[in-house]
């Protein structure tokens, strides 16, 4: 795989570890009506959405769970229950990061996520790994809150390809979701899906031959 010069990393379940049903869990048991949990899910989905796009702030955000939320259910109980997903970073995953840098790849970020979990990646990362960010592993990092797209979207994909000036042959992306793998391959970028249970650096360097 000589011809891969980028390389672009999902977040979660590739860097970061997650346990989404526990998050849907700890939601849940502060629900009003735990007897309507799907059409509560449903009702917030263009919440979701909005969040993850950076079209809402994280008052909103939170205000919109409180709506369906127990009475005396505060701001802070939605922020634990909604960060309950987060798990671990691997330390061995970051210092892949640099392996790869020291071989010549250039080394990327793109994530689906929000204002809320990014600031708990970013305090993870003070207090286990000894940096203020995660993003001082990678050469730049896209979070879709903050440029207004999110993958699969070809609109995600393209905006890293012109900011970061990459050329989409020579770039691969790894995620975990299947769905965005298609994504990033419409618009020529090479794609990995890294399957659940799959580490991602030893996949990688498989695929690398390195």
């Amino acid at each position: 795989m000589s011809s891969i010069k980028n390389i672009i990393f999902d977040l979660g379940n590739v860097i970061i570890d997650l346990d989404i049903p526990r998050t849907t869990l700890e939601m849940n048991r502060l629900m009003r009506h735990p007897d309507r949990l799907d059409e509560t899910w449903q009702d917030l989905q263009t919440t979701l959405l909005q969040y993850e796009v950076g079209a809402i702030s994280d008052e909103l955000f939170i205000n919109a769970f409180i709506r369906h939320a127990r009475p005396q259910v505060y701001a802070q109980q939605i922020i634990r229950a909604w960060n309950a997903m987060l798990i671990d970073i691997p330390a061995e995953r970051l210092q892949f990061m640099h392996e790869l840098k020291a071989r010549g790849y250039r080394v990327y970020l793109l994530s689906n996520t929000n204002n809320i979990h990014l600031d708990w990646v970013n305090r993870y990362m003070l207090r286990h790994h000894q940096s203020p960010t995660l993003d001082n592993w990678f050469d730049h990092s896209y979070y879709s809150h903050l440029i207004n797209h999110r993958k699969p979207n070809a609109s995600c994909f393209e905006y890293v390809l012109q900011h970061a000036q990459l050329t989409a042959e020579e770039t691969l992306f790894v995620d975990d979701i299947y769905e965005n793998i298609v994504g990033a391959q419409a618009v020529g970028i090479r794609g990995m899906h890294l399957i659940a249970g799959h580490d991602v650096v030893s996949t990688l360097k498989t695929y690398l031959s390195i």
